[in-house]
């Protein structure tokens, strides 16, 4: 990993290739490979993330998608027992490797794009800059918005971790929102098993930091559970 300049406050940055060349070799020694596991992805709706949704079909096949504004997965047991049926059967074992990536911005300032087109910059993640002024003006989270649902969850879950404390900064709140997905994600992920079907998975996680013509992620954790044994892998350097 190297320090990019201007990205002190989004952390050390790996490219994204890198980063899936990494997760196939590391996950190849419990059994994942493309044709016995399942990608999925969880982040964000934002064209800007095609990129890195592409790289992960290039390196694992095409993903199951559970994304939703700013990453935060609201699929549900129901979306994540769907993707499920559709991974590999290698001799009753079902593999899933799920990639957790809200994004930053970071081309103009912290939390800030060029889009092809678009004068000046525009915001990344426009979902959580929108949640972050809504919990700093003392939205509470608690009325859900049928109009807006999916930014409506994403106050209500930040609001959740915050209480009536003080709003970080943009990348502190992306970080807050990675760490929600991560956790929901693990809750589901562990309630697939049963004594018919046996499901081993990878949650890998991140953030996707949008650089000028180019991406790259902040690798946080890796996890893989197999036979219901987690294991925290060791992240490159």
């Amino acid at each position: 990993m190297s320090d990019a300049p201007g990205t002190d406050a989004v952390g050390a940055l790996v490219p994204v290739p890198a980063l899936l060349d990494w997760t196939r070799d590391a996950l190849a020694a419990y059994g994942f490979h493309e044709q016995t596991a399942l990608p999925l992805v969880s982040v964000c709706r934002d064209e800007l993330m095609f990129g890195f949704v592409d790289a992960v079909t290039a390196h694992w096949g095409h993903a199951f998608d559970l994304s939703s504004l700013a990453g935060l997965p609201l699929m549900g047991r129901t979306g994540l027992a769907a993707a499920l049926g559709h991974a590999p059967d290698d001799d009753g074992r079902h593999r899933l490797v799920v990639f957790a990536f809200p994004h930053i911005g970071a081309d103009g300032g912290i939390g800030a794009v060029h889009r092809p087109g678009v004068p000046g910059t525009t915001a990344a993640c426009g979902a959580v800059s929108v949640a972050r002024t809504a919990l700093a003006t003392g939205v509470s989270g608690v009325v859900l918005d049928p109009h807006d649902i999916e930014e409506s969850l994403l106050v209500q879950r930040l609001r959740r971790v915050l209480g009536t404390g003080e709003v970080p900064d943009l990348p502190a709140v992306t970080e807050l929102v990675r760490r929600a997905a991560v956790e929901e994600l693990a809750l589901l992920l562990a309630d697939l098993s049963t004594p018919d079907i046996v499901v081993d998975w990878a949650l890998v996680s991140g953030v996707v930091v949008h650089l000028h013509d180019v991406d790259a992620v902040t690798l946080t954790a890796a996890t893989v559970v197999v036979d219901g044994v987690a294991t925290e892998l060791a992240l490159p350097r």
